[in-house]
């Protein structure tokens, strides 16, 4: 990482498509949902240079965030201005995006609590349409890009959708790196090489994974007691890889009331495999799960609240406060 601004940069050098066809510069959850376009309606040519794009630049260059989301943001909060390629920013910007993320495919091959209720399958239709316009639509759009990151809604390796726009992007664009987000389950030597990514390709990997035993992963997974060994293996594997093609691997668990006792043996495993841990409290508005089970243990008035803040003064996770988003960190002391 180099660059560092005065100012936030992904809005001149990022983009994020949901499967509205709405574009956003950052997390909507982190900018109020401020799209700067539909490149269903328009061209992408429009969207990235939008009356509503210019007018967000002009703002960050004059260090108005008040279309973010101050608390919630982590960057903003830590004043994390990096630029990872030294975009010029203008409020009309020449250059086309260097970071597409691609989040407009649930297709999952799993039902996990922190998300969603049950497995979630494009139908022939989706899959149809989504398909016919990889290569006239998808592809086109990472013509400057230097990374993708796919897919914060499903799964890359479990949608079929996704694995062919992985297969095709990789080999229409040699360059471009490969930022996974995955639950793990078939992030392997086998899927590797079946979609042609080389461990060069790769610029990092993200596993949702929730839980630190196989008995709480089935808590969190139907089925999850059997798979979880599976995702430790590809854990050692991608430590294995790295040897020669270092990529970093960050490890996800989304605090619930299920999960929360876990924390410290979570930050074991990913120190064993040399992952990066990173802790998020859950957010029902993110979730299709019902409300019944009250996963929300960061709110304070949760009955098992106090045993989170106990949990938390763990002096392993004293250690790595950093690596948790900004609810957290007034109740690790």
């Amino acid at each position: 990482m180099s660059g560092i601004k005065e100012f936030c940069t992904r809005p001149f050098e990022e983009i994020e498509i949901h499967n509205t066809g709405e574009v956003y510069t950052c997390c909507p959850n982190w900018n109020k949902f401020y799209s700067i376009g539909n490149i269903y309606k328009d061209s992408f040519d429009e969207v990235w240079n939008s009356d509503k794009a210019v007018d967000l630049r002009k703002r960050i260059m004059n260090k108005d965030y008040s279309l973010c989301d101050l608390q919630g943001c982590a960057y903003l909060k830590q004043q994390d201005f990096k630029s990872p390629y030294d975009v010029e920013c203008k409020p009309v910007m020449t250059e086309y995006p260097q970071i597409v993320k691609y989040v407009y495919d649930y297709e999952c091959n799993i039902a996990c609590k922190i998300c969603r209720n049950k497995i979630k399958r494009l139908s022939d239709e989706e899959l149809e349409l989504l398909n016919s316009k990889i290569d006239t639509f998808f592809l086109p759009f990472l013509q400057s890009a230097k990374k993708l990151i796919i897919n914060a809604y499903g799964d890359p390796f479990g949608s079929r959708h996704s694995r062919i726009v992985v297969q095709k992007a990789a080999a229409k664009y040699p360059d471009l790196k490969f930022d996974f987000h995955t639950n793990g389950i078939l992030c392997n030597e086998a899927n590797f090489k079946a979609l042609n990514i080389t461990p060069d390709k790769i610029d990092k990997i993200r596993i949702s994974i929730h839980a630190a035993t196989a008995e709480t992963y089935g808590k969190i997974v139907p089925g999850g007691e059997l798979l979880f060994p599976k995702i430790i293996e590809n854990l050692k594997y991608l430590k294995e890889i790295r040897k020669q093609n270092d990529f970093p691997v960050y490890i996800h668990f989304v605090i619930s009331s299920i999960n929360y006792k876990e924390i410290p043996m979570f930050i074991d495993i990913a120190e064993e495999v040399n992952a990066s841990p990173h802790f998020w409290e859950f957010r029902q508005e993110n979730c299709s799960y019902p409300m019944e089970e009250n996963l929300y243990i960061v709110r304070k008035d949760h009955p098992l609240h106090q045993e989170l803040v106990k949990v938390l003064q763990h002096p392993k996770v004293k250690q790595y406060k950093d690596h948790f988003s900004p609810d957290f960190y007034d109740l690790i002391q």
